[in-house]
């Protein structure tokens, strides 16, 4: 019974820590990009506008990296960064057409089953489709680097110490997902249905990380899915 308790908390205790710590870097974020939105709005800014709209979401993951940096600087997580070696680069690819080949096949299968959300993204995108440009950049120079630390780096690093790392990847990539329910909207299930989605995809770049032990290959692969999405979108809308 004894043993049976300590394995318990040995899941329990980081998960409990890790989802408090997702909380508190969506709060972060959301008060980063409410600071950022207030000055707009005082010197008279369209807040619909896609300079704002982009200025807000930067601000906010400029707070996704320090909570991260900082967490893994209070716990001590080991979080390798290096050059990308020529091995690290098939890996990147592979990862980038895993994760592209997984993201078609969930969201033909969720129209199939009419569980396709609204997306925030589109809903900007169909007044001003520059926007998915500019989310393309962002996503290259911070939104990637910033979601990999803190998701991968940190909390992966941190699940990784305690329970494994295949628990870690899937712990990782769940509240991954989660932290992305903000992007959706419309019934619950088609809001759930997004944000497994994307947890799916994040479950490619734990693996891409855990293979490899380096955090540039799922910050590389991060980026070019994402930079491979907007396009795509653009040239569609």
């Amino acid at each position: 019974m004894a043993n049976t308790a300590a394995r318990g908390a040995d899941w329990a205790l980081p998960v409990l820590e890790l989802f408090g710590l997702t909380v508190l870097a969506f709060l972060v974020s959301l008060v980063a990009g409410v600071a950022f939105i207030v000055p707009m709005f005082v010197l008279g800014y369209d807040l619909a506008g896609t300079a704002v709209l982009l200025g807000a979401t930067a601000a906010g993951q400029v707070a996704f990296l320090v909570v991260g940096y900082a967490y893994v600087r209070v716990r001590d997580v080991s979080v390798p960064v290096r050059r990308p070696s020529g091995r690290d680069l098939v890996v990147i690819l592979a990862g980038v057409v895993l994760a592209l080949v997984i993201a078609t096949g969930l969201s033909v299968l969720l129209s199939v089953l009419g569980l396709v959300p609204d997306s925030v993204v589109g809903d900007v995108a169909a007044t001003d489709p520059t926007f998915l440009l500019g989310l393309a950049a962002l996503s290259v120079v911070l939104v990637a680097p910033a979601e990999e630390l803190l998701f991968r780096g940190a909390i992966q690093g941190r699940l990784r110490q305690r329970v494994g790392p295949i628990p870690a990847v899937l712990g990782a990539s769940l509240l991954f997902g989660s932290m992305h329910l903000a992007n959706y909207s419309g019934a619950l299930a088609s809001v759930v249905a997004g944000a497994l989605l994307i947890t799916a995809v994040g479950c490619v770049f734990g693996a891409v990380y855990e293979y490899t032990d380096n955090l540039v290959v799922p910050v590389v692969a991060h980026a070019v899915y994402n930079v491979v999405l907007m396009v795509v979108a653009y040239l569609t809308v």
